[in-house]
């Protein structure tokens, strides 16, 4: 009689995870190994296969699983009959007064295997490390690195997956991490031993300034360890901002500095920062001349007496490229509210001619193909915002606006806009400058006020930028702050 059937040796038992997928011809057993099996009489293929034909989906190609069950009937005693382990008498045990608690066994551990030479090898330590080792994969170059690249560009480059193994491999699957990246299809491709093959990847960044990052994975058949391949950017304006935010929140610091500089290295003018004349360190723009880098100061306090905050910081210069870039203000009171999901939720069209238009696109990246966009609208009568189109894309939906100049106004125009489908309204930031034909260089500064808060000012209500709480008047009314809706739109 068997003393281990099949049906007592099940995954449960298995020390290697039963979805590895290397196959026989790809693992070499240990030659001590090898002898074991070959020692043991009734242990055959046959029984092999029908451990793991017992279920319809199962197929003798696992080389991990079949060492595995090999494993098994070693470490039980093989299933021949003259590999019975021996059975104790049973003994008889007195009845007690108080029951004891049995404590449970303490598993059996697999034990070395010694060949005619001596060595000692744990067979199961050998096979799991074969199960963990990441497949033979050498990336050239390691990191795909992008530098920096405008909002607008579109960057390629070439990942090398070189096979530094003894074995041909193969492609099983290859996913981007997310939708910014967008590669050629590899599945199904063979590296051979010594030789490599291409992976071509395209980046295009966000219109948000800052670090971007993203991985490739790779699956190779055989290996449960994925190959990561990671890509890195910079987003940035012609002249760049450092860092790229204010961290005003509660508990951090309400003063410090950033730095503003050209990426070119040409030399140009910060005309206006937030409206009014910057705050330079170490520089005097009366004394002296233009420069490629700058260091300006901000105070919380000071800058923002009233207590409200803009979300972004509106940085104006005279660069021809680059006349503005913006500092994302980070507070409770800046942060977006969702209701369509956006890719981003600021945009900027530069400088503008007076009573030209010009169109732009925001992508909504969650918004169901039966829930279109509607129309569009701008909190200002110094733009008007309008809806030009829409496409689905996979999962998103392109929106292109238009935006047109409707005021005398000439300089920074920065308004609220919204697009609205027929469940939801979302808000996003725009702006730019508008100019007459040629215009070039800086507008003027507003005038900075020294003002410190009056005790009982009207404070800003939470979530809500630049909207403060209702005051009621001598008569007792209340004005409305509620915002008229866009036309066209119920």
């Amino acid at each position: 009689m068997c003393a281990c059937s099949p049906s007592l040796v099940d995954d449960s038992f298995l020390p290697i995870h039963r979805t590895q997928r290397r196959s026989l011809h790809r693992y070499t057993f240990p030659p001590e190994f090898l002898r074991l099996v070959a020692g043991l009489e009734d242990f055959s293929l046959l029984k092999v296969h029908l451990m793991f034909t017992s279920r319809p989906s199962s197929i003798l190609t696992t080389a991990s699983r079949a060492m595995s069950v090999a494993l098994a009937f070693v470490l039980l005693g093989g299933c021949g009959d003259n590999a019975v382990a021996p059975v104790a008498a049973p003994v008889a045990v007195a009845p007690v007064a108080t029951p004891k608690v049995q404590q449970p066994a303490t598993p059996a551990v697999a034990p070395p295997v010694t060949d005619v030479s001596g060595a000692v090898t744990d067979v199961a330590a050998v096979a799991q490390e074969a199960e963990d080792l990441p497949p033979p994969i050498e990336l050239d170059p390691p990191v795909l690195d992008f530098g920096v690249l405008s909002p607008t560009d579109v960057a390629e480059s070439v990942v090398k997956l070189r096979n530094t193994g003894t074995t041909e491999l193969e492609v099983l699957s290859v996913q981007p991490s997310c939708k910014c990246t967008t590669i050629d299809d590899i599945t199904g491709q063979k590296i051979p031993v010594g030789g490599f093959i291409e992976l071509k990847a395209k980046m295009k960044p966000t219109s948000g300034a800052g670090d971007k990052k993203a991985e490739i994975k790779v699956l190779i058949d055989g290996y449960s360890r994925i190959v990561s391949i990671q890509l890195k950017s910079e987003v940035s304006m012609p002249v760049r901002v450092r860092p790229y935010y204010m961290n005003i929140v509660t508990g951090q610091a309400q003063n410090g500095r950033t730095v503003i500089e050209s990426i070119d290295g040409r030399p140009f003018k910060i005309c206006a920062i937030g409206g009014y004349a910057p705050r330079f360190v170490g520089f005097d723009p009366t004394k002296e001349e233009p420069a490629n880098h700058y260091v300006v100061e901000w105070d919380v306090a000071r800058d923002f007496p009233s207590g409200k905050f803009p979300r972004y910081l509106i940085v104006e210069t005279d660069h021809p490229d680059c006349p503005i870039v913006d500092i994302f203000v980070r507070h409770e009171t800046t942060m977006p509210k969702i209701a369509i999901a956006l890719s981003d939720y600021r945009h900027t069209f530069d400088r503008l001619e007076a009573g030209k238009s010009v169109e732009f696109t925001v992508t909504c990246t969650k918004l169901e193909a039966d829930e279109p966009i509607i129309a569009a609208s701008a909190g200002s009568t110094d733009l008007k915002v309008e809806l030009v189109s829409q496409v689905r894309e996979g999962t998103d939906t392109i929106v292109t606006l238009r935006a047109t100049s409707m005021s005398s106004t000439r300089g920074l125009v920065y308004v609220n806009a919204s697009i609205y489908s027929p469940k939801r309204q979302q808000d996003f930031e725009l702006w730019g400058q508008v100019v007459d034909p040629g215009f070039t260089g800086c507008f003027p500064c507003k005038e900075r006020a020294e003002i410190t808060p009056a005790v009982g000012s009207p404070k800003p209500i939470r979530g809500t930028p630049g909207i403060t709480k209702p005051v009621t008047s001598s008569s007792g009314s209340t004005p409305s702050l509620a915002p008229s809706a866009p036309v066209g739109v119920k």
